[in-house]
């Protein structure tokens, strides 16, 4: 038997494969996305990391 026997078995494998990190680069992109917009438009932290000591 000839490799076209198992040429569509390794297209779908490949197939699964980049469908898997196409999917995760979605994913990845929307997350940095929705963080960057999130830093920017969100309302500043004042009480998150702030000394205790007042400023001289």
């Amino acid at each position: 038997m000839s490799a076209g026997g198992k040429a569509p078995a390794a297209c779908g494998r490949l197939g699964e494969r980049l469908e898997i990190v196409g999917l995760s680069a979605v994913l990845l992109a929307y997350w940095g996305t929705v963080s960057v917009l999130a830093r920017r438009c969100g309302k500043p932290r004042t009480d998150c990391g702030e000394s205790v000591r007042p400023k001289r």
